[in-house]
């Protein structure tokens, strides 16, 4: 019986305009969905995101599934056509050459690693694994293919293997090489896709993938899978019929159909976990990405507190200070740890086999964390092994931010060049175990670029530090500078050259000019001539400073670095790194690793850029789980900022202590320091400003005079009591 699929929660399907669709083969029309009682299209949409407030820990949200998205069928009368006797007609010719190449369609998406998500080089991981075919349907002759990667999604890919310039600007720009090609897709031309094309812009660089469609004037789409995400399910299609595409969907529940669903299975999974579905209700909220600061927290401003081993203990080992005594001021945010032991033996961690911090995979597979699994440490020859920590929700980000402070951002006593770059020196080395499409990024002021290493001998790099390879990113995502104040930096340090400059040539204009009046000539000739060298050199200087930056700008981008200025009256803080990266690349969700030590961290929280925060730092091993949770969480709240305007809540899953950070700690990787016993750990909080704005209602409970108590009667009881 044909069937129409609606997500559970509506009941009802109000006919538009909208025109038909071919669904299973069978035409409807693609209405508004409503749920059933309730005409406020808001609550639909809050439905359909499906984000609840509640505590909520953030491995849960990594992990924890949403409710299944499979719909429930519904009978659809009138609007879908059976065949006479109630039976379904045999596949039609047309219907067989539909699945024939959508089969092609998905033999092209498995040029990723075969199929899988994570492997082969330029993997689009992340994001889905997808898959286009076009074919001339009266010659039944395939065109051209496309497949999804870390760069390019298939529907462009494809066109431009067919022979057309397809350039992303504000919109699509499209150049047709014969008017022939054009006739054929506009007349004769079907898409076959794997997965539903997107409606939605990527940000400001992006234009839909449905427009793209549309502009290049294809005649036909057939399409394998529905975007599994519920709130954009149908919704590209919708959009293409709205442009005057015949669409097809491929029937659900047919043998194509479900290898289509499976290219997307992980990714299925992935986007309707509570970790997404919250960083896409907080973009469409914000217009900014979901931000998750990685830090350590110290008990002073002291790169002695960070030194040993590139652990995050501080000086006073977590426990100098009373717990009631540990208010704002008494702890400071500052770069995470770059490396820490990770044990593989007794009852330590199990991280010696990843490079990521990640929880132990189910056996049922609905574990979201791909495993990272470096073949050279995995053969357990090793018993110890050092590793970057890095937490589960790195590899499911848009981005990895790190930052390359100004002077005076770093450890006390401490405003060398080598230690500024440490956030360059970890996205060279560790970001590289990163997925190929989760984009590296370095935040910088413009006047830093002088000082940038290109060359991996340079002075300020260890000899292991392939700086080299992490410009010219080969085989991911190209890595991307964003230069803060990058324009005004090199006009403001114009400006000033060029005003000593006029300084001085007034100066010698004058002293010319009294010379010349008091009949000295010769004098007011040199004067005068002293007066233009000294403009000439102001002027040399400037453009030599000019063209030195611009020089290292295109050196960057001849290597494939995508260099930016932030512009557009934003400033430089984090907040506005933030939007610049919503506005610009449509990012949903970014991990920020923090470059500067105290105060800044807090103003970014302050501000709402970050909205999680996983801190690194040391507490007495002594006590329970609980107390250990306990004990961190008080001095996170110190560090980010008083409590009567930001909140730092956890749960009781939300603290990792399977950390070694030496390689004679014991198997529960508790270390002596000092005398004293301590426990490396990793919180992962959620942080809310409090907003003293707000509204707050007080209700109150009416209460009622209690019943007066009667007074005690004693009676003899009955006797057969």
């Amino acid at each position: 019986m044909p069937i129409l699929y609606v997500h559970p929660t509506f009941t009802s399907i109000v006919a538009t305009t909208t025109p038909a669709a071919n669904f299973g083969k069978k035409t409807l029309r693609f209405g508004t969905l409503k749920e059933s009682g309730s005409n406020n299209e808001d609550e639909i949409i809050e439905v359909l995101n499906g984000e609840e407030e509640e505590a909520v820990s953030i491995i849960d949200m990594v992990n924890e599934v949403a409710e299944p998205v499979n719909v429930q069928p519904v009978q659809i009368i009138g609007e879908l056509q059976e065949e006479e006797g109630g039976e379904e007609a045999e596949p039609s010719e047309q219907d067989q050459r539909d699945a024939e190449f959508m089969l092609e369609a998905i033999n092209e998406a498995k040029h990723i690693g075969g199929g899988s998500e994570r492997e082969g080089p330029m993997s689009p991981f992340p994001r889905p694994i997808a898959g286009a075919v076009l074919v001339n349907h009266k010659t039944n002759r395939i065109l051209a293919r496309g497949y999804s990667d870390c760069l390019e999604d298939c529907v462009p890919k494809c066109l431009t293997d067919a022979g057309l310039t397809v350039t992303p600007l504000r919109e699509w720009a499209i150049g047709y090489p014969t008017r022939e090609l054009q006739d054929v897709l506009h007349n004769d031309a079907t898409l076959y896709l794997t997965l539903e094309p997107s409606a939605e812009r990527n940000g400001s660089l992006m234009p839909s993938i449905t427009r793209l469609i549309e502009d290049a004037g294809v005649h036909r789409v057939v399409v394998g899978a529905m975007d599994p995400i519920p709130e954009l399910q149908s919704k590209g299609c919708s959009a293409l019929h709205a442009a005057g595409v015949h669409v097809d969907v491929l029937p659900s529940g047919s043998d194509v159909e479900q290898q289509c669903q499976q290219l997307i299975a992980g990714y299925s999974a992935r986007v309707n976990t509570k970790l997404h579905r919250r960083s896409r209700r907080h973009f469409a909220k914000k217009g900014r990405p979901l931000g998750f600061l990685h830090c350590s927290v110290i008990d002073s401003n002291d790169a002695e507190a960070f030194e040993r081993s590139g652990n995050a203990f501080p000086r006073d080992l977590g426990g100098a200070v009373p717990l009631s005594e540990r208010n704002y001021g008494s702890y400071e945010i500052a770069p995470p740890p770059e490396q820490i032991w990770a044990s593989n033996s007794g009852g330590g961690s199990s991280q010696a086999s990843l490079p990521m911090e990640e929880e132990e995979e189910e056996e049922d597979n609905d574990s979201l964390l791909t495993d990272f699994e470096d073949e050279e440490v995995s053969n357990n020859t090793k018993n110890l092994q050092l590793s970057s920590p890095m937490m589960p929700w790195y590899e499911q980000v848009d981005a990895v931010v790190a930052t390359f402070p100004k002077p005076g951002n770093g450890p006390a006593n401490d405003d060398s060049l080598a230690g500024r770059l440490t956030g360059l020196k970890w996205l060279a080395t560790n970001g590289k175990a990163l997925p190929a499409g989760v984009e590296r990024i370095l935040v910088m002021d413009a006047a830093d670029l002088i000082h940038l290493p290109l060359k991996n001998d340079d002075a300020n790099l260890n000899g292991d530090v392939d700086v080299e390879g992490f410009w010219k990113g080969e085989g991911r995502k190209p890595s991307r500078i964003l230069l803060r104040h990058g324009t005004n930096a090199a006009a403001a340090s114009a400006a000033r050259t060029a005003a000593t400059a006029a300084a001085m040539a007034a100066s010698a204009a004058k002293r010319a000019m009294q010379l010349a009046e008091s009949g000295e000539a010769e004098g007011a000739a040199k004067e005068a001539i002293l007066s233009q060298e000294a403009a000439e050199n102001a002027l040399n200087e400037i453009q030599q400073q000019v063209d030195e930056i611009q020089a290292l700008k295109q050196y960057l981008i001849d290597l494939g670095v995508v260099v930016e200025t932030i512009q557009g009256g934003r400033g430089s803080e984090p907040i506005d790194i933030m939007a610049h990266l919503g506005e610009r690349s449509g990012y949903k969700a970014v991990v920020w690793r923090a470059g500067c030590w105290g105060s800044r961290g807090v103003a970014s929280i302050l501000n709402g850029a970050f909205q999680w925060v996983s801190a690194h730092l040391a507490v007495d091993a002594g006590g329970g789980k609980f107390w250990q949770l306990m004990l961190a969480e008080r001095c996170i709240q110190a560090a980010c900022g008083p409590e009567s305007k930001v909140k730092v809540m956890t749960e009781e899953n939300d603290i990792s202590i399977e950390y070694c950070d030496d390689a004679d700690a014991d198997k529960d990787c508790v270390l002596q320091v000092g005398g004293r016993s301590i426990r490396h750990v990793r919180v992962d909080c959620r942080v809310a400003v409090v907003n003293p704005d707000r509204k707050r209602e007080l209700i109150g409970w009416r209460t009622t005079r209690p019943m007066p108590v009667k007074p005690f009667h004693e009676e003899e009881a009955p006797w057969f009591l």
